[in-house]
Order: structure tokens, then sequence, then C-alpha cells
């Protein structure tokens, strides 16, 4: 299975989803995001931030306040 990876900015209270992913990790490098769609619940994850996720389906990402992030996705 081969690895996506990308860089994405988001301004305040703007949106995204990831659909189709197995797995993926996300490093937030500026701002807050809050995250739902995993079997781990909804989650924040602040600047300095990298986690795991497990989607359920489709992840939604949110972005609390202008943010950068990074994210891998199998």
């Amino acid at each position: 299975m081969s690895v996506k990876s990308f860089k994405m900015t988001l301004g305040k209270d703007k949106m995204m989803s990831v659909n189709g992913a197995k797995s993926a990790s996300l490093s937030c490098e500026k701002g807050k995001l809050w995250i739902t769609g995993t079997r781990e619940g909804d989650l924040m994850v602040d600047c300095g931030q990298k986690i795991r996720l497990r989607p359920v389906d489709a992840l939604v990402i949110q972005s609390m306040d202008d943010s950068l992030f990074t994210m891998d996705v199998k």
C-alpha cells in the first residue's frame, strides 16, 4: 500500500475531509486542529503535536486558528 504525503494550510474555521484512508499520521506545525471521524473519537491537535489516526470513514479536519499541517495517508 502506498503512502501519500501532503502539506496543507487551512484558514481559521475552514475544513477539509479525507476519504478512503486506512490509516494516517498528522503533524500540526501551526495553529490548532479539530479532527473527527476517528476510532478514538474527536481529537484536538495543538501546534507541535504529531498523532496517528485510525479513520472510521471520512476524516474531517477543521482549523480552530490559521493552521499548517503535514499528513501521511495510507
